[in-house]
């Protein structure tokens, strides 16, 4: 099958290369799961069998099913997790010419909304920081209104969230409208426990709630903060998630300096930038010291932080 210029094998093809590379008998594989000429059929391309039956396959295997679709496209990613890792690596580190390069390549794909939407997603980023760079803060007011309307045109469409819905909230979250993301939050936040042992999804989760904890202690809205650190606490706790567990730090500092525990919250806040700093995300670090910054003049004068 081909599919985006590249050729993929079929679920049968490549159980059977995977099969003699480990040695293994069709007999041992299919044994009270199918008929012997079904299964050489089925390693031929000429049939499917059902998601539950490939699953039972891998298990004898012992290939899980994220290897084996990582396998089954050449090695790589899915698409849609190539363009969140391409997107995050030129995002994170203000990489504006290399969002537009990207752009560009995805403008060359064929039309679908989802298409479209990763557009969008692109559009609003290189806006927004385009602003940041000139005039050193975020702003959602630099992000176009047509782009803007294309987002809340998809999100108001959600009935169900999963983790592509939840990512594509994540990674516009500070682009919408205060109302409508209030609604959103409103039916998101009851079934976020049901990925705390996702992996994948925890990522996603971790960004979502940083973004939103963001916006609320800029905004003084300090105890819906407090709730959603508390989550962020629970899903930033696997030595995969390092980078949220020091997000998670520096929002914790500048809460604490938002209500009144200047110093503690400072020597957090500043502990949290030199990580960043350590481990090379220096596009982070510029970003939040920027927020600590905005916070610290908020506080006033007579903060007591120098």
């Amino acid at each position: 099958m081909n599919t985006g210029g590249i050729f993929i094998l079929s679920h049968g093809e490549l159980l059977r290369e995977l099969r003699i590379k480990k040695g293994v008998t069709q007999k041992e594989l299919y044994s009270d799961v199918m008929s012997k000429s079904y299964a050489i059929r089925f390693e031929q391309g000429k049939h499917e069998i059902s998601f539950h039956l490939i699953q039972l396959l891998l298990e004898r295997l012992g290939i899980e099913l994220d290897e084996f679709l990582y396998i089954q496209h050449e090695y790589k990613e899915s698409l849609v997790e190539q363009f969140y890792d391409e997107y995050g690596l030129k995002g994170n580190a203000n990489d504006i010419k290399g969002l537009m390069a990207l752009r560009e390549t995805y403008r060359d794909f064929p039309d679908s909304y989802q298409n479209d939407l990763r557009i969008a997603e692109l559009n609003a980023r290189i806006e927004q920081l385009s602003y940041f760079n000139q005039y050193g803060v975020l702003s959602k007011e630099a992000v176009s209104q047509e782009t803007r309307d294309t987002i809340h045109d998809y999100l108001d469409q959600i009935q169900t969230w999963t983790i592509g819905e939840l990512r594509f909230f994540a990674n516009t979250l500070d682009f919408i409208d205060y109302e409508r993301k209030t609604e959103y939050f409103r039916s998101i936040l009851p079934s976020l426990h049901r990925y705390k042992h996702f992996k994948r999804g925890r990522t996603v989760i971790c960004t979502l709630l940083i973004n939103e904890i963001h916006e609320l202690i800029m905004s003084s809205e300090l105890n819906m903060a407090q709730t959603l650190l508390i989550q962020l606490d629970e899903f930033s706790q696997g030595i995969e998630t390092m980078f949220y567990r020091n997000t998670h730090l520096f929002y914790t500092g500048l809460l604490l300096i938002a209500q009144g525990e200047h110093n503690t919250g400072k020597q957090d806040v500043e502990r949290a930038l030199m990580i960043y700093n350590v481990l090379g995300y220096h596009h982070q670090e510029e970003l939040s010291r920027s927020f600590f910054v905005t916070l610290l003049g908020e506080e006033g004068p007579d903060s007591g932080i120098k």
